[in-house]
């Protein structure tokens, strides 16, 4: 939900896989670093709307105009298109600024300020999204908050664990969204695998 100042290094790739129970949805994301500062990332997967799943694509990239240092703050963007198969297909469109601060050797605050294009609607939101990430060895815990302009808000509590350093990332997510359909709880769980191209 909330993004971070840090993009992959130069000549790795990531693929995340994730799935979440409450709205429904499950996700393979491919990404890569292509340039020094910049990851692309794709992705399909279902989305479940009006009671069945429908397919979905996203493809996005990210840039970092300032890493995120142990001494200093980071500032990057990224921009977004997801469409959603389907008698009711959409596309949107987002744009999202963020910073990452260090709190703490153990502790970082993100904050992301951005819009949404919905294609249908052809309507705009802005977006918002605040979170603390904190690490302890093998393990982290992240608590955010989220939401679109008059539409939907919600928060997610995490943990991730590294099974294998800079290799294997074990997560896990249980949170609520308010929105027009009215209060969901939902559960997600995801693991990351990189490797150097």
């Amino acid at each position: 939900m909330t993004d971070d100042a840090s993009v992959l290094a130069a000549g790795d790739c990531q693929v995340e896989a994730s799935a979440s129970r409450g709205p429904g949805q499950r996700w393979l994301a491919p990404s890569c670093n292509v340039a020094e500062n910049w990851e692309v990332a794709t992705g399909a997967g279902n989305v479940r709307s009006g009671g069945e799943f429908r397919r979905a694509i996203v493809i996005g990239a990210k840039t970092v105009f300032r890493p995120l240092s142990e001494d200093g703050f980071g500032v990057g963007a990224a921009v977004s298109e997801q469409r959603i198969s389907g008698p009711e297909r959409s596309i949107d469109q987002t744009v999202n600024l963020f910073a990452s601060v260090p709190l703490a050797p153990w502790a970082v605050a993100h904050v992301n300020a951005g819009a949404v294009r919905h294609g249908m609607s052809h309507q705009h939101a802005g977006t918002w999204a605040a979170a603390l990430e904190t690490t302890r060895g093998r393990g982290a815990l992240t608590f955010e908050a989220f939401g679109e302009r008059g539409s939907s808000r919600g928060w997610q509590a995490g943990a991730r664990w590294t099974l294998v350093d800079d290799v294997l990332d074990l997560d896990a997510g249980y949170g609520a969204l308010h929105d027009s359909d009215g209060r969901r709880r939902f559960a997600t769980v995801g693991l990351t695998y990189a490797y150097q191209r």
